[in-house]
């Protein structure tokens, strides 16, 4: 009989519900093959959209309103449930006796000669007790536990929603930039197509006119053809009349009808480089629309004029008077900065430099301070382009010396985008108004607010005495 005893525990612990811990009841089989209380499966929290929970034992999803009772579990369970409880199987003695090594409930005779013989046993009145005082405990640890799962559920709640919330950001980013390319596409053709159809009406027109010319001398030919075939036989008074007003009039028509003229049909050229063409026009469309800054009088160098509409500056060659003392003002560099302070999303301007020689455009952090000698790197808070001697373009990079840029032609305009977003600062040659060139982009995320920079440089004695203007939303200045 010493294998009985674990037969019957082996029995306890396959047909008792690993949730409630007890024997089962209206026990239901999983489609992973594990088994629970129905009861204790349908109290779990199910997944909203496909009805599913997890398994407790596994994690594999299932569905227990789909479950049926499984019986023959069922009855094992109401047989097991009519063994006397309470008695050793093997020595039919009561479990009056704890084993603290294999935490189980025996009889004395398993204590003193069965297989717990030397293993350290408390009698099962004394376990009760001291286990009873560590229930508080143990419910302690449990709830704690508890409150540790619940915080990680919070937590995987909230990642979910963040997740979610970027993805709707990321679908509601992507549809409106496919619909601002969807929309200059549609435009482009509807645009080229009008200009086919104009084409067409023009030149069949003129064809058709061209058509009617030729046709009526084609008429009169044949007609004298005719009289030519009539008169070959006619006498020779009459033939020479004839004759002679049919070759006079065969070179006053010949004289009369130039030869048809090739017409030149004006349509954009759609060569290999037409869908680059395209790219270039779409890439121009797709940019936000210049923003309306203004310049900031207060902050300018005493040397500059801003034009009242507030975008156009210029260094003048009187003598300025001294700066004041608003620590907002530029004292030193003949400089100046926009009104419009950018602290998030996307922007795009346009300054007209014209062929100013000497120039510097960018942005300045908000924190810079303005007074003495700039350093405009961007450790110091300066994000800068410049243009020296006419021809000289330079990135104001982390180095001692500007960095010197390979740029073909001389920009008349130029364009700045920023994507705090993205952490993107470009600058850009946008003088045709269909492409814009790219010249040098920053790469990093600006620390805080920043305001557009113009410096618009010492006027050199009348040589750098150009303006700087600024664009509005439709070009205007």
């Amino acid at each position: 009989m010493s294998g009985a005893p674990a037969l019957m525990q082996g029995m306890y612990q396959d047909l008792s519900c690993p949730l409630c811990l007890k024997l089962f009841d209206a026990p239901i089989t999983a489609e992973c093959g594990h088994s629970f209380c129905r009861n204790c499966l349908l109290r779990l929290v199910p997944d909203p959209q496909a009805g599913t929970v997890l398994c407790p034992s596994c994690q594999a999803p299932t569905k227990p309103d789909g479950l049926s009772t499984n019986q023959q579990l069922a009855r094992l369970v109401e047989s097991l449930a009519q063994v006397p409880q309470g008695h050793c199987e093997e020595h039919l003695d009561p479990l009056s006796v704890y084993c603290e090594q294999d935490r189980a409930l025996i009889c004395g005779v398993c204590a003193s000669l069965g297989k717990h013989r030397g293993h350290s046993v408390v009698t099962a009145a004394e376990a009760h007790q001291r286990m009873k005082k560590q229930l508080p405990q143990q419910r302690l640890q449990l709830q704690e536990a508890c409150m540790r799962k619940e915080k990680t559920v919070a937590l995987l709640d909230r990642q979910l929603a963040e997740v979610e919330e970027t993805v709707r950001q990321f679908q509601r980013a992507v549809g409106e930039q496919l619909g601002v390319i969807r929309a200059f596409l549609i435009a482009l053709e509807s645009s080229l197509s009008k200009e086919a159809e104009r084409v067409t009406e023009e030149a069949g027109e003129a064809l058709k006119t061209e058509r009617r010319i030729v046709t009526s001398y084609l008429d009169q030919l044949q007609q004298m053809e005719k009289v030519l075939d009539e008169v070959t036989d006619q006498p020779q008074t009459e033939f020479l009349r004839k004759y002679c007003l049919v070759i006079s009039r065969l070179q006053k028509i010949l004289a009369e009808s130039p030869p048809a003229a090739r017409l030149d049909i004006q349509l954009p050229i759609i060569s290999h480089d037409f869908k680059f063409q395209v790219w270039r026009k779409m890439f121009r469309a797709l940019m936000p629309a210049p923003a309306g800054l203004t310049f900031d009088p207060a902050t300018a160098h005493p040397s500059l004029l801003v034009s009242p509409s507030g975008r156009r500056v210029e260094c003048v060659e009187q003598k300025a008077p001294p700066a004041g003392d608003d620590p907002q003002q530029f004292d030193k560099a003949v400089a100046l900065v926009a009104k419009q302070q950018l602290s998030e999303g996307e922007h795009y301007w346009e300054v007209e430099v014209g062929d100013k020689p000497r120039w510097g455009l960018g942005l300045i952090s908000a924190e810079v301070n303005r007074r003495g000698k700039l350093h405009p790197i961007p450790s110091q808070g300066f994000w800068m382009l410049g243009l020296r001697e006419g021809k000289v373009y330079e990135a104001h990079v982390e180095s001692k010396e500007p960095k010197v840029l390979k740029v073909d032609g001389r920009a008349s305009r130029i364009g700045l985008y920023l994507s705090f977003q993205d952490g993107v600062f470009s600058f850009y040659d946008s003088s045709d108004p269909d492409n814009l060139v790219p010249l040098y982009s920053f790469h990093e995320r600006l620390p805080g607010p920043v305001y557009p920079f113009f410096d618009v440089c010492w006027h050199d004695k009348g040589k750098n005495i150009q303006p700087l203007m600024l664009l509005g939303p439709e070009g205007e200045q």
